[in-house]
């Protein structure tokens, strides 16, 4: 089954928001072609740490400003982002080991777990700012 495509579905009509989950998108599509190609170990851990660095970042980013704007959901949502940094370290220790098949399958579930995180939890939290008048949507 393919994963999900980032589509307008997945946008949250925040700008800022929706640029980062794009660029996050692309290092995952691009993480799953290297997985499909078989590429080199090396060349697969330059492309995880580029996904866990600039994913962690976004995170932050994303609850500072739930922190900030006290967003009641700011818990659950911090929790599903561990969540993923716990499947994206998952998937660097599979590749690690030369699991190829597993790191297709992995790929896959993390892209399927990012659009619809952005699609619900993101969302949600773009709406209650629009709602309040902190982020113009």
């Amino acid at each position: 089954m393919a994963p999900p495509r980032w589509d307008e579905l997945a946008s949250t009509g925040v700008d800022s928001m929706d640029a980062e989950h794009r660029l996050q998108v692309s290092l995952v599509k691009a993480l799953e072609e290297l997985v499909q190609q078989g590429a080199d170990p090396a060349v697969l851990e330059r492309t995880v740490s580029q996904l866990v660095d600039f994913t962690s970042v976004h995170f932050l980013s994303e609850e500072l400003m739930m922190r900030l704007y006290a967003y009641p959901q700011h818990d659950a949502h911090k929790l599903e982002h561990a969540r993923l940094k716990q499947q994206v370290d998952e998937l660097r220790s599979r590749l690690a080991a030369g699991g190829r098949e597993a790191g297709v399958a992995i790929v896959a579930e993390l892209h399927a777990w990012l659009v619809g995180h952005v699609r619900t939890m993101d969302q949600a939290f773009a709406s209650w700012c629009a709602k309040n008048g902190i982020l113009a949507h």
